[in-house]
């Protein structure tokens, strides 16, 4: 079977400074053609296809199967794209994390599609195929997690040893086109070595992870980098695991194996405040580490405790000057608009941006995605809108929003306004970055990032 999967391009022609590949994609993609299915994959947002490009290819190409992936912020790109590629190929499927989130929804939203797929995916989705070549009438009967405009299956069982799946058809995807301001004009690869988050934040989805945390052994992360090096020529890593850090002796492991092998790799990974080790620190920035991201949220201990975050600001103040000791940067994620957070109060979150030393830091509004407990709390209680899409390089043009006795629209953009511009325009801060850069290249993406921001702030 000839299986086209696409990732759509933008709703209305947004440009990113952050690009990376749809990893989700390339992990199918694996998993069909080691069922022995010819896979092509088009990445529309990287190559920067225009709607009317993309049914161009769809017209010529005529793939027997067409799978698009969906996120819930985008899932009105992935809808359109399915109404373009609809006359073009006998079966239409959806997966990602909306499908998991909403489930049989799906089909009211886009009866186009003929299956989705909640869930992981990597089993289900070549299970499906099979059984449309052998042309079985029902194959929703027998496949964990396939749904239909008539049948919901249950969901599969999380997918326990990682390690057996093959890694991602990278070849198949534009690697030439992922970027991160963080890497200059380098080309990126992203790496996921864990799925799951055993943490319960109130905002995050878990639908298609799950909250037991599965780590992929450090050999097999090795091998996957190793691949990247050799057949990619890429020395960039961004790892997109929700918590590379949670095993310090595994991530000691996966530092060592990258020194050992001489690799000289550059990479970003996401870490908890709670959960610094000042050893693996070390390991990590021998390793090449030049970033960890930390989910910060708030400065108010009452906004920690909404979240269900289960952090202090003195963990944060502590993680922050540890990684900083270790000379590794620091990216701070700050949500804006929580409940029971007043103005004054997120104001101090963002002079604690500030004050704990952050290299870059991320304000993002607290969105009520469904899947998330937040999600259930803000429709039971009225707080639940659709907006525009406020922030800074946002992907999609809505967004679901809280609305609150204390945040209405105009002060949820206000207060994030404020944010960055508390934060980024001080001379001190400009003056520390431009020092900080390393070649021509670097110099070109900071002033693009730049750029984008005071468009964003005045525009």
């Amino acid at each position: 079977m000839r299986i086209l999967l696409i990732n759509p391009p933008p709703e209305s022609g947004q440009t990113q400074d952050i690009l990376g590949p749809p990893l989700g994609l390339a992990y199918l993609a694996a998993a069909l053609e080691a069922a022995g299915q010819t896979v092509e994959i088009l990445d529309a947002f990287a190559l920067g296809l225009s709607w009317k490009e993309l049914e161009g290819f769809l017209a010529r190409s005529r793939p027997d199967l067409v799978g698009i992936g969906g996120m819930t912020p985008i899932i009105n790109a992935s809808y359109r794209a399915a109404k373009i590629a609809r006359p073009h190929t006998r079966w239409l499927v959806l997966g990602g994390p909306h499908v998991s989130a909403v489930r049989s929804q799906v089909f009211q939203e886009a009866p186009e599609f003929d299956f989705a797929l909640k869930g992981e995916a990597e089993e289900s989705f070549p299970a499906l195929v099979q059984a449309l070549e052998k042309g079985e009438p029902s194959p929703v009967t027998s496949i964990p997690g396939l749904l239909t405009p008539n049948v919901e299956n249950p969901s599969p069982p999380m997918i326990d040893d990682l390690d057996r799946l093959p890694f991602p058809a990278r070849r198949l995807l534009p690697n030439s086109r992922y970027c991160h301001p963080l890497f200059g004009g380098e080309p990126i690869a992203t790496v996921m070595t864990s799925r799951g988050c055993p943490f319960g934040c109130v905002f995050c989805d878990k639908a298609v992870t799950g909250r037991r945390w599965r780590p992929r052994s450090a050999e097999n992360v090795l091998k996957e980098l190793e691949q990247i090096v050799k057949e990619l020529g890429i020395r960039s890593i961004i790892f997109y695991d929700d918590l590379f850090t949670l095993d310090q002796e595994r991530t000691i492991r996966i530092a060592r194996g990258m020194i050992e092998r001489k690799w000289n790799l550059r990479w970003k990974c996401e870490g908890r405040v709670n959960l610094v080790d000042e050893e693996a620190l070390q390991w990590m920035k021998r390793a090449g580490c030049e970033m960890i991201a930390y989910g910060v949220e708030s400065a108010n201990p009452h906004g920690l405790q909404f979240l269900h975050k289960g952090i202090t600001p003195e963990q944060v103040r502590q993680a922050f000057a540890r990684t900083r000791a270790a000379g590794i940067q620091t990216l701070a994620y700050f949500l804006l608009g929580i409940p029971g957070e007043s103005f004054a109060d997120e104001l101090r979150t963002i002079r604690f941006a500030r004050e704990i030393g952050a290299d870059y830091a991320q304000f993002a509004l607290l969105s009520p995605f469904p899947g998330t407990p937040l999600y259930q709390e803000a429709v039971a209680k009225g707080w639940y809108r659709e907006g525009p899409a406020l922030g800074l390089a946002e992907q999609g043009v809505r967004r679901p929003l809280l609305i609150t006795a204390e945040w209405t629209e105009d002060k949820l953009k206000a207060i994030q306004r404020r944010a960055y511009t508390g934060f980024y325009f001080r001379s001190g801060y400009i003056l520390g970055r431009l020092r900080r850069l390393r070649s021509p290249r670097e110099f070109l993406s900071g002033a693009r990032a730049a750029l984008s921001l005071l468009g964003w702030r005045f525009f």
